[in-house]
C-alpha cells in the first residue's frame, strides 16, 4: 500500500484540517466568482464595489485580486490548487507578486518550479512560507532569463554605498553592500568580542588593533556547474563567486560525509561543514537562524549511543535546541535529511532540507522505492555503528 502524502496542515485524521479545506476552498470559489468579469471594470470602481460588498479592506481586495490573476495565468498552478486548496488568497498574492516581473517566454518552466514546491513529498511535510518561495521564484527568474530586468551589471557590487552623516556629537552610517561582503563585516567585528561587548565598541578595537581577528567562512562549489553558496547569504552570483573564491585558502573534499561517522562527540570541521550544507538554516518548522548560527544537535543523544554522522545531526538555533531539550518537540531525522517533528499537540510535521547538498527526493513510485532503499541502508549504517562502539 502506497504511503498517504501531505502537508502537514493538511492531515487527513485531522478536523483542523478539514475546517483549513474548506476555509481555503470558500474563500478562493468566492473571489473567483466576485473577480470572474474583472477585466471589464474600471479597476478603482471595481476595487470600491467590492470593498462594500465584502467589508474587505482595499489591501484585502488588492492582494485577491493578483491572487486570481496568478492562478489564470498559471493553469498548472490553478489545477493544483483546486485539487488540494492548501494555499490562501494572501500566500497566492505574495506568490504573484513575485512572478510578476517575468518574461512570457519563461513562465512554463517557471510555473513547473513553483509546482514542484507546492507539491508534498512525504506525509507531514511543513509547507515552504510564501516569503521563502517568493525569494525561489526571483533567483529562479534571473537564472531562466539571463537578460532579467535588461542588461546585467557589470558586477554585484555594482550600487554600492557607504555614506557617514555627522550631527552633533554623533554620526549615522548608512550603507549598501553585497550581501556576502556585509557578512565578513559583521562576522569580523563579532570575532573582536564575541557578545561580550556591542559592534560599536568592537568595530573601535578593530580599528585600534587591539584585538587579532581571524574569521573562518565556507564557499560551498560544485565540481561541475552549479552555483558557489555561502551559509546565512545564500547562493553568490557569477562575478561575487569569483572573487570570493581568489580568497579561499584551503579546498576541501565534502562528498564522502554522508556516509562518515566519527569517533568523538564533537563533529569536526569537516562534517560540521558538510551539515550546514545539507541544512541551510536551524531545523525547527518556520526557523531561519542560518546554519552556521546554530549548534550541531545530536538527534540521538550521543549519551544514548548516536553516533556522530550526518545521518543523526542536524542545525538547530539555541532556542530551538533548549525546546528539544526540555522535550516540548522530538525530532526524528530519516535518511534524507528530512526532520519529523512531534510536539505538545502530537501533531507530526516533516521540514525537508533547504541547503545545496539537499538532494531533491524524487516523486512517485520511484521516489518511495528510493526511500525505502536508503531507509534500509541507513539502518544498516547504524548496526555498523553500534557494533564498532561496543568493539
Amino acid at each position: 500500500m502506497a504511503e498517504r502524502i501531505y502537508f502537514s496542515h493538511q492531515d487527513p485524521i485531522s478536523a483542523q484540517s478539514f475546517i483549513n479545506y474548506e476555509i481555503n476552498k470558500a474563500s478562493y470559489h468566492r473571489w473567483w466568482f466576485l473577480l470572474e468579469d474583472a477585466d471589464e471594470h474600471d479597476a478603482d470602481s471595481l476595487i470600491t464595489e467590492l470593498m462594500a460588498a465584502t467589508g474587505c479592506s482595499r489591501y484585502e481586495v488588492n492582494q485577491a485580486i493578483r491572487a486570481v490573476a496568478l492562478v489564470r495565468m498559471l493553469p498548472g498552478l490553478r489545477r493544483l490548487v483546486e485539487e488540494m486548496f492548501h494555499v490562501n488568497i494572501s500566500y497566492l498574492a505574495r506568490i504573484m507578486d513575485a512572478v510578476a516581473p517575468a518574461a512570457m517566454a519563461i513562465l512554463d518552466p517557471l510555473e513547473k518550479r513553483i509546482i514542484s514546491r507546492l507539491t508534498p513529498r512525504v506525509a507531514g511535510e511543513m509547507m515552504i512560507q510564501a516569503g521563502h518561495l517568493a525569494g525561489l521564484i526571483t533567483r529562479w527568474i534571473k537564472e531562466l532569463d539571463p537578460s532579467h530586468c535588461g542588461p546585467q551589471p557589470r558586477s554585484e557590487r555594482e550600487g554600492e554605498y557607504l555614506e557617514f552623516q555627522s550631527r552633533g556629537d554623533h554620526t549615522y552610517i548608512r550603507a549598501r553592500l553585497a550581501t556576502a561582503d556585509a557578512r565578513r563585516f559583521k562576522d569580523s567585528l563579532e570575532a573582536v568580542g564575541g557578545t561580550r561587548i556591542p559592534l560599536a565598541q568592537a568595530l573601535r578595537e578593530f580599528l585600534d588593533a587591539k584585538a587579532p581577528v581571524q574569521v573562518v567562512q565556507y564557499l560551498y562549489t560544485p565540481r561541475t556547474g552549479g552555483r558557489s553558496w555561502m551559509a546565512g547569504v545564500g547562493y553568490l552570483g557569477p562575478l561575487l563567486a569569483r572573487d570570493w573564491k581568489k580568497r579561499v585558502a584551503k579546498e576541501v573534499e565534502l562528498d564522502a560525509m554522508d556516509s562518515a561517522v566519527e569517533k568523538g562527540y564533537r563533529p569536526s570541521q569537516r562534517m560540521r561543514a558538510a551539515v550546514i550544507a545539507r541544512d541551510a538554516h536551524c531545523r525547527f518548522p518556520g526557523c531561519s537562524v542560518p546554519a552556521d548560527r546554530c549548534q550541531l544537535d545530536h538527534v540521538r543523544p550521543w549519551a544514548a549511543g548516536g553516533p556522530t554522522a550526518m545521518w543523526n545531526l542536524m542545525c538547530l538555533c539555541q532556542h530551538h535546541h533548549n525546546m528539544k531539550s526540555d522535550g516540548r518537540f522530538t525530532p526524528e531525522l530519516d535518511e534524507l535529511g528530512e526532520v519529523l517533528w512531534i510536539g505538545p499537540m502530537n501533531r507530526p510535521v516533516v521540514v525537508r532540507p533547504e541547503g545545496p547538498f539537499a538532494e531533491e527526493m524524487p516523486t512517485g513510485l520511484w521516489g518511495q522505492k528510493l526511500r525505502v532503499r536508503l531507509k534500509e541502508w541507513r539502518r544498516k549504517r547504524r548496526e555498523e555503528a553500534h557494533r564498532t562502539d561496543s568493539a
